[in-house]
């Protein structure tokens, strides 16, 4: 049962790369840098976030509970980084293929875990444990929210015609597996 369990979460992380691809490669920069209506963040900050946040943020914090014993886990502060990085300054389509070859580097490196290093423990600013079958699932978490943040602005935005198939697709998702819609996450 924890094999199949885990090995959903890593499919569904494998999902994220080529929906963002489907989803924005190649549109108009003027799209991507437009503030929606209905969400404090353009496309290209969305974009840039979740790629930032695969390499300093989760993965990160994978890495270091697989490779320290028991490491703190400190907050992250996101709210600076599209100005602090220069996200609406930047490259949608870049921010795509790095996001998409650090996605892949992660889901190999977390298919060859054993049971035993899934369980692998951080400590939390508040000081409870996350082993990394939880990091796993903020990640899987982050990529549903942000999933359905795009998706919306799509739609707002009178969307490509697949928009409403990618946003069913996830609904029947979250339905298999007994979830709603995500609430608007921080970070």
């Amino acid at each position: 049962m924890f094999r199949q369990v885990y090995a959903s979460l890593l499919s569904q992380l494998a999902e994220m790369p080529p929906f963002l691809q489907h989803a924005l490669a190649g549109l108009p920069t003027e799209l991507l840098q437009r503030l929606p209506e209905d969400d404090k963040s353009p496309l290209l900050e969305h974009l840039w976030h979740i790629r930032d946040c695969e390499s300093d943020l989760y993965g990160l914090r994978i890495h270091r509970v697989l490779r320290e014993s028991r490491p703190n886990l400190e907050p992250v502060d996101v709210g600076n980084w599209p100005a602090k990085r220069g996200y609406l300054q930047s490259d949608g389509d870049t921010a795509i293929a790095q996001f998409a070859a650090l996605r892949s580097e992660l889901i190999a490196d977390l298919s060859q875990l054993e049971e035993i290093s899934i369980s692998r423990v951080g400590i939390r600013f508040d000081g409870t444990e996350i082993n990394i079958l939880g990091l796993v699932e903020q990640v899987a978490d982050h990529d549903r929210d942000h999933r359905w943040r795009i998706a919306a602005i799509l739609r707002g935005y009178g969307g490509r015609s697949w928009v409403s198939g990618l946003t069913r697709r996830s609904t029947r998702t979250s339905r298999v597996r007994g979830l709603r819609p995500p609430q608007r996450a921080a970070g």
